[in-house]
């Protein structure tokens, strides 16, 4: 009961938050003449090799503090082009130089493309009369099927981790850089990991036995929307 009270205090907390911010449309700003702020670049996957088109892009401004109340101000919308190009041109007002932030937002399908919950490319303060190129890599998924063998013999003080390196393709930027994941003798043996898809993995092993850490490097491509099986023993 007490669990209950507690969490419905917190989503009241969450709901007042929400309900003292505004969203605004200011998306005529796109058509300013002077002083615009132009943001262009491509929407590509499969390593920054194939464009993803016909994607909805809005520019929004941001003046809403961590569970705080503010505005969220639409200021630009455009669809990628058949190669992934896209052109976002808008005006920034006085009250948008000096506070709040900017970001692109975007919807894509979380079924077929990693993190994609994201949504999101963060471009911070910007200036008016302006351009910023931003090209941006959104991986398809994959799956790593990872069994860990001989997980009862990681006994303290040894340690056992894996290292997950999506690193973007050049020129790019992506939501996803990788991940690392401890493991002990209370690990689940099999996991099934979302990685990129049509994109260079490096895999990490770090190992410490007898007071001597040991790293092994892998590096791995995985067909996007496949299963790969990989196994790591713990004592090799």
């Amino acid at each position: 009961m007490k669990f209950r009270i507690l969490s419905l205090k917190i989503l009241s907390a969450i709901l007042l938050f929400t309900s003292c911010s505004k969203e605004e449309d200011d998306v005529i700003s796109q058509n300013c003449e002077t002083d615009c702020t132009e943001i262009i670049g491509k929407i590509m996957t499969d390593n920054g090799t194939v464009p993803i088109p016909d994607v909805e892009l809005t520019v929004k401004w941001d003046n809403i503090p961590y569970l705080g109340s503010g505005t969220i101000r639409n200021k630009a919308t455009t669809r990628t082009d058949s190669e992934g190009n896209f052109n976002l041109k808008f005006f920034i007002r006085d009250d948008e130089i000096d506070s709040g932030g900017f970001r692109i937002e975007y919807e894509l399908n979380e079924n077929e493309y990693l993190s994609s919950h994201l949504n999101r490319i963060t471009i911070f303060q910007i200036a008016r009369d302006t351009t910023i190129n931003i090209n941006y890599n959104i991986p398809k998924k994959a799956y790593l099927n990872l069994s860990l063998l001989n997980l009862d013999n990681v006994q303290s003080p040894d340690w056992f981790a894996t290292g997950f390196g999506y690193e973007a393709p050049e020129g790019f930027t992506q939501s996803v850089n990788g991940q690392h994941i401890g493991w002990n003798n209370q690990s689940n043996q099999n996991n099934l990991i979302e990685i990129p898809g049509n994109q260079n993995i490096r895999i990490e092993v770090f190992r410490r036995v007898n007071n001597i850490t040991t790293t092994e490097i892998d590096n791995i491509l995985i067909e996007a929307g496949t299963t790969f099986d990989y196994n790591i023993d713990f004592n090799n």
